[in-house]
């Protein structure tokens, strides 16, 4: 079984280009990131630039811990919150990876056992957990220990948690995947099932993060002396949610100890016997649910004239291109839950901690008062920025020519220019990112009440920092796409061009606010201002996209 295991997903790993990012890619490609030294020095840029983020905030953090004994909280923080994060990423990356992907229908007719076919897939996924895991959490441990002063056993043992850490929250995830794919076998409308299902899984991890938070803050409802931090409702509760990461914390903070070795066994005994459990599930029901998961169906309905005459009515070739482009992206699962889903439910994150009720209310109040006071000239400054974050976080863009992949084709032959093409591709974008910024106008005048002057003057302003946004992500895609893969979630979610799009975000967005905390400008100049800057930047990008289309839709 375990040669089986093996050499499955050594297959996986190397004819599906699950890492091809880091590796070879296109070989007619010219450009010189396309060459594997430049991509794997570009993922570490990434790596580092993350992980500066969460290892400075965690050596302040440790500094006003540290004052009062309390530094250990970083630890018995920081790795309960890895466990929840690997369920959020792990439930939405199982759906593309168990059953979105098209290399299911290689494997299912190979003499191996269902369970050998979901453990390969399982340690794919895992390894993309791991990503995110040494990201965001690793470098926060590694500076606990360096500034605690922790011997070389420390280390060993944080290698052995990050191991075995996102284990069990990835079993979860992956469980509740294939429990809600068996309940779709017989469903005929496979492409709606598998959507809805997509959306019901990411819920489930949602509404899991948001209501370990609310019964944490409604345990610490009234006053409380802290004299274990064991103890603390957050930590509580999650420990009972994931109880892996609790043994992780407490064999990491006590290290150098019996009790720190007994729950670092503990720890791995109870991943292992989770993945023997996923085996035995996963063998029993996982090809029920993935039997017939990529086949589509079609609705034979009869139109009348009337109906027959509406659909084919002439359309601006514009307006008809980006419609296209938006039923794709809404009729295919892996494409809406990555670039249409992720960019909707985003607001969602500002809204669902201000509607739960719990000590922290007061400090939520003083924080919108705060905002609420911010001169109007910075208000405006920070919602420019806010459409150069939405346009990070909609992908559509940045894999808009990589979605094409072997019909990339088809954009050469028809009779539209290039560009026309390519900004119907982005008026796609704006369709999501509008629903979106609907929803953070909407917050933004329900809790800071700003003024409508404010309001008004903002929106072209982060109409033209999202346009050049998504012409800085098309450009990136134009350079160097994706055109060989065999699943469409590969496209999107295997696609490093979306990352260079959302860290190009971060660094536009992230100076303007900077900027505005440093600047006293007037309301009116710093309209001005802006909508000059953000319309010479439009009109230069623009010039830059025509000369790159010419040049690499003839290379390619």
């Amino acid at each position: 079984m375990s040669n089986h295991i093996f050499h499955l997903t050594k297959t996986m790993f190397g004819s599906d280009e699950t890492l091809s990012n880091l590796g070879i890619g296109n070989k007619r490609k010219k450009s010189v990131f396309s060459k594997r030294p430049v991509k794997i020095l570009l993922f570490l840029l990434l790596f580092l630039s993350m992980g500066m983020s969460t290892g400075s905030f965690a050596y302040l953090l440790y500094d006003s811990l540290s004052m009062y004994g309390f530094q250990s909280l970083i630890i018995r923080l920081a790795v309960p919150a890895s466990g929840i994060t690997v369920f959020m990423f792990g439930i939405f990356y199982v759906m593309n990876v168990f059953y979105f992907s098209r290399d299911i229908e290689n494997y299912l007719f190979l003499p191996v056992k269902p369970g050998e076919i979901l453990m390969s897939k399982f340690l794919v996924a895992l390894v993309y957990q791991y990503f995110i895991y040494g990201m965001l959490f690793m470098p926060v441990l590694l500076v606990y220990g360096f500034l605690d002063k922790a011997g070389p056993l420390f280390y060993l043992y944080l290698i052995l948690i990050t191991l075995f850490v996102p284990v069990l929250p990835m079993v979860a995830a992956s469980l509740i995947a294939m429990v809600i794919m068996r309940a779709g076998k017989g469903i005929k409308n496979k492409d709606r099932f598998n959507m809805i299902a997509g959306v019901f899984g990411l819920g489930i991890s949602l509404g899991f993060s948001f209501g370990i938070q609310y019964i944490a803050q409604r345990a610490t409802a009234g006053s409380m002396v802290i004299t274990d931090l064991s103890q603390l409702p957050a930590i509580k509760v999650t420990s009972l949610a994931i109880p892996t990461s609790y043994l992780a914390s407490e064999a990491l903070i006590g290290f150098d100890g019996f009790s720190g070795l007994m729950y670092l066994l503990a720890l791995i005994a109870l991943s292992i016997l989770s993945m023997v459990v996923f085996y035995v599930v996963g063998n029993a029901i996982y090809f029920k649910g993935v039997m017939g998961v990529l086949d589509s169906s079609s609705r034979r309905k009869k139109l009348s004239t009337g109906e027959l005459d509406k659909e084919t009515s002439s359309k601006p070739i514009l307006l008809a291109y980006s419609l296209k482009e938006l039923k794709l992206l809404m009729r295919t699962p892996a494409y809406f839950m990555n670039c249409i889903l992720v960019s909707l439910i985003f607001p969602l994150f500002f809204v669902v901690p201000l509607l739960i009720e719990g000590p922290d209310s007061a400090e939520i109040k003083e924080i919108i008062s705060y905002i609420s006071a911010t001169p109007d000239a910075n208000l405006l400054i920070v919602l420019a920025a806010a459409g150069m974050f939405l346009g990070g976080l909609n992908i559509i863009s940045s894999t808009s020519i990589s979605r094409e992949g072997k019909s990339f084709f088809f954009m050469k032959y028809i009779p539209v220019p290039y560009m026309t093409q390519l900004y119907a591709k982005i008026l796609s974008s704006f369709y999501v990112e509008g629903a979106a910024a609907v929803v953070l106008y909407g917050l933004l005048i329900w809790l800071f009440r700003p003024s409508m002057i404010v309001v008004l003057l903002s929106i072209p302003l982060f109409i033209l920092s999202s346009i050049f946004m998504n012409q800085f992500s098309i450009a990136i895609d134009v350079y160097m796409p994706k055109l060989e893969w065999d699943s469409e979630q590969k496209a999107v979610k295997q696609n490093l061009n979306s990352m260079f799009q959302i860290f190009g975000s971060f660094i536009f967005g992230g100076g303007m606010i900077f900027l505005s905390t440093k600047l006293s400008p007037s309301l009116i100049p710093a309209f001005l201002g802006l909508f000059v800057i953000f319309g010479a930047l439009v009109v230069i990008t623009h010039k830059f996209l025509e000369r790159l289309v010419a040049k690499r839709f003839a290379e390619l």
